[in-house]
């Protein structure tokens, strides 16, 4: 039968002939959510989504937020991601129409309770790639020392392996195709793999500790019916994003020098009958590694383009191939000088005069009613002027003031009554806007014009500290940077300024 290819957007796609085995479609999708995409994938009618918020000065921790979406990008789901996955690896998959999700290194595995929204721990998860009725296929990435793939045979038990790492196994007839790096392989018959002298157990691959040997390089047994050589490593221009089957066919979508496109293996040469004309870049995460064999009937693929804000999904389910392009909207509001110097000097006025019954669910309200970016922290922090007293992890918001600069207030509060212990206001860098190179020699090369922008910030601060506190009573000065501290009913008002940021800090004695 013959299937026509149906083009929505013209301008974003087009192909290479008249009529193909393949229903092309695509969508786009508006959202509105912060952060930039982890692991997505898409089941059923919904889009389950990963989004890495980024965490400005405190890089040491993950703040990871997880979505479910329905077919038109509207969020229907947030829900919590727990400790053990505030991972920077991490898979993302399905498996018995449940989403699963396992961080890479100890293999804690979570499942989605969609009745409840939340994650649920369970069994540590095992390396298993594909399953048939003969074989278990069972795959581990060793890094710079390689990659292994095992054949576990289910009659025998016996385990042959390969040198393929974390592969795309497709099975047409009763042939497996394993698709790894920029190679394509054929296996007619696994026993003809070399017998595994270390086969895979899941006691040693999962629940011991960082299980390690050295990988695999050996393709006895397999057919090698593709493989990209000529790339340079550190500026690459082809990669195999998935392989799939359509209609009897074993298909590929990959990206050359030129573009996406899909197409078939002929003489161990891919040859494209499909082209993508706008600049979509498919791609796997390299920890993100079992979603997509779902044993020949679907996979999701993620891809980016030329703009931070626009990547998708490339779904593809036996003939059906859609692709989903997200348009995030979301933008960090920016206040301007002007607009935040009010709000400073309106806001340490209501702090001031309220310190000692301010609460966490006031200075919620304070921050939530100018839209401030909640970016508090999962893991603990502490400050030393606190020392001895029980506080929480503060909650901490961020303000983009200009392009140059952003403030972030900490508030402090405790345990019990959640009353606030200390509140610290900080000037510095902004770290949230779009850069090229050219941005970033230039700012490398004007840290003068930086330090004097902190300076003069630090000098009206002091101006307005001292129209309504009086002269400080303590005011030190050396080549690193400035600190005044104000004593006042109790109340201890520190401003330092130094040559990266300027702090201004209340709380009691």
């Amino acid at each position: 039968m013959k299937i026509i290819i149906h083009i929505i957007i013209l301008a974003f796609i087009t192909a290479s002939c008249q009529s193909q085995e393949l229903n092309v479609n695509i969508k786009n999708v508006e959202i509105n959510i912060p952060g930039s995409p982890g692991p997505w994938l898409k089941y059923s009618d919904n889009f389950y989504c990963y989004f890495r918020t980024d965490n400005d000065k405190f890089s040491s921790g993950s703040n990871h937020q997880f979505y479910i979406l329905d077919k038109d990008g509207k969020i229907k789901s947030q829900i919590d991601v727990p400790k053990k996955l505030q991972t920077f690896y991490y898979d993302l998959y399905i498996k018995n129409d449940t989403i699963f999700t396992t961080e890479y290194y100890d293999h804690n595995t979570f499942y989605l309770d969609q009745t409840n929204n939340t994650w649920i721990e369970t069994k540590k998860g095992i390396d298993l790639y594909y399953d048939d009725k003969d074989y278990s296929v069972y795959s581990l990435d060793f890094g710079e020392w390689g990659g292994v793939t095992w054949f576990k045979d289910k009659q025998t038990r016996k385990q042959f392996e390969i040198g393929a790492t974390t592969p795309i196994i497709n099975k047409l007839k009763e042939t497996y195709y394993l698709t790894a790096g920029k190679s394509v392989l054929k296996i007619d018959n696994p026993k003809k793999l070399d017998k595994s002298e270390e086969p895979y157990v899941y006691q040693k691959a999962v629940l011991d500790e960082r299980f390690h040997r050295e990988g695999n390089y050996s393709t006895n047994g397999a057919e090698t019916i593709f493989e990209y050589k000529n790339d340079d490593y550190f500026n690459p221009t082809f990669s195999l994003a998935t392989s799939f089957i359509s209609n009897n066919k074993l298909y590929h979508l990959y990206k050359d020098s030129i573009s996406t496109k899909i197409g078939t293996i002929e003489n161990k040469k891919l040859v494209p009958f499909y082209e993508f004309k706008s600049e979509i870049r498919p791609f796997q995460w390299n920890y993100d590694t079992r979603n997509p064999i779902q044993n020949n009937n679907f996979q999701s693929v993620q891809f980016r383009t030329d703009k931070d804000s626009v990547y998708g999904i490339i779904e593809i389910n036996k003939n059906n191939f859609k692709v989903i392009q997200f348009n995030n909207i979301y933008k960090e509001p920016v206040f301007g000088e002007k607009k935040m110097n009010e709000w400073i000097e309106n806001t340490f006025d209501n702090y001031y005069s309220n310190f000692s019954t301010l609460t966490l669910n006031q200075i919620d309200k304070v921050e939530q009613e100018i839209y401030a970016t909640d970016i508090t922290q999962k893991h603990k922090i502490s400050t030393y002027r606190l020392d001895g007293r029980n506080v929480e992890t503060p909650r901490i918001y961020r303000k983009i003031e200009s392009d140059e600069l952003r403030l972030i207030t900490i508030y402090y509060y405790s345990q019990d009554e959640k009353r606030i212990e200390l509140i610290n206001f900080e000037w510095g860098e902004n770290r949230n806007k779009n850069q090229n190179i050219a941005d970033v020699v230039a700012s490398m090369s004007n840290k003068e014009k930086e330090e004097t922008l902190y300076k003069q910030k630090f000098n009206w601060i002091s101006d307005y500290l001292r129209s309504k506190l009086g002269e400080p009573n303590e005011n030190k000065s050396d080549k690193n940077g400035t600190e005044q501290k104000w004593k006042k009913n109790n109340k201890i008002i520190v401003l330092e300024y130094s040559k990266r940021d300027v702090e201004l800090t209340i709380y009691n004695e």
